[in-house]
């Protein structure tokens, strides 16, 4: 689990460094390219997921790929005070975490868990 959330939180960190620099190619730049395709496809369905759950601006979630969701949502995202944008990212990275986990335990277990691990890094 430990693993899940250090992926998560790599995920997020590039997901939150493209609020400055847009990439042309979202998920080929968030993912990292060293995780191995069952990781990779569970962890698009968690930045899925928390698009919709966060739904910061309802037509993200209405739009037609992950990649125009993503556009979306760090756009939204830029909108937000920088403390703000703290929290979705680790909100993000938590729900990354638990479906990388396959949900075997409940969403707050992996809030502590992102936020722990972040504190630590930092």
């Amino acid at each position: 689990m430990e693993r899940n959330v250090d992926t998560a939180l790599k995920i997020t960190t590039t997901l939150k460094s493209l609020l400055d620099n847009p990439a042309a190619q979202i998920l080929t730049a968030i993912i990292p390219g060293d995780v191995d395709e069952v990781i990779r496809v569970k962890a698009i369905q968690g930045l899925n997921i928390a698009i919709e759950v966060l739904n910061l601006e309802s037509t993200c979630k209405n739009a037609d790929s992950l990649e125009a969701k993503l556009e979306c949502f760090i756009s939204e995202v830029r909108k937000r005070n920088p403390d703000l944008q703290d929290a979705i990212f680790h909100k993000v990275a938590s729900i990354i975490t638990r479906s990388l986990d396959d949900e075997q335990k409940a969403q707050n277990v992996y809030d502590l868990l992102v936020q722990a691990r972040f504190s630590t890094n930092k």
